[in-house]
């Protein structure tokens, strides 16, 4: 398995990104929850299993691997929100999460959900607690772009429940607790 834990380093200490182009059409870098930050090459390899030059479009997230393992090893997992991705490597019927949900506190507090093509954002919330949610559709606009949240309130109040149900308060940071 080849993978990475999230996009390219923003421009600093002689890493140049925009040289490269190692985000492509992907918006942002490492540390930030559009795309550029959080999306990520996964190949994996597994001759007589695995058929080669397979591609799948199964949107998963890092804690999939520790469930995926778990599987592997026909061990039981005890605690993860991970869904095994064995079916997909193995080009079977695959589970799919509901949504997958991120926050961060880098860069001022950030949220991001993303159910099917939809994903939601805000950004600066320790600093603004009404700092406004954004929404993109990935198919359509994978650079993240266009904000469509006030031409389609429905699907925004959809992915802003998920993020209510999502997130869990930390005791340990008080200025974290934004959600209300």
């Amino acid at each position: 398995i080849f993978t990475s834990d999230n996009g390219p380093v923003f421009p600093i200490g002689g890493c140049d990104p925009e040289f490269f182009d190692s985000n492509g059409p992907l918006r942002d870098y490492k540390g930030s929850l559009y795309e550029g930050g959080i999306r990520m090459p996964f190949i994996a390899s597994w001759p007589g299993r695995i058929k080669s030059g397979t591609i799948s479009h199964h949107i998963a997230a890092q804690y999939d691997i520790k469930a995926t393992i778990a599987d592997l090893l026909n061990q039981p997992l005890k605690v993860s929100d991970g869904i095994s991705i064995l079916p997909t490597l193995l080009g079977e019927k695959q589970a799919k999460h509901d949504y997958l949900y991120f926050e961060l506190m880098e860069y001022g507090g950030q949220q991001a959900v993303r159910a099917g093509d939809w994903k939601a954002v805000k950004r600066n919330q320790l600093k603004d607690k009404n700092a406004p949610w954004e929404l993109y559709n990935l198919k359509e606009d994978i650079g993240e772009q266009a904000n469509l949240s006030s031409r389609n309130p429905k699907i925004l109040n959809r992915l802003k429940r998920m993020a209510l149900e999502a997130h869990r308060d930390h005791a340990h940071v008080a200025e974290w607790n934004f959600m209300e």
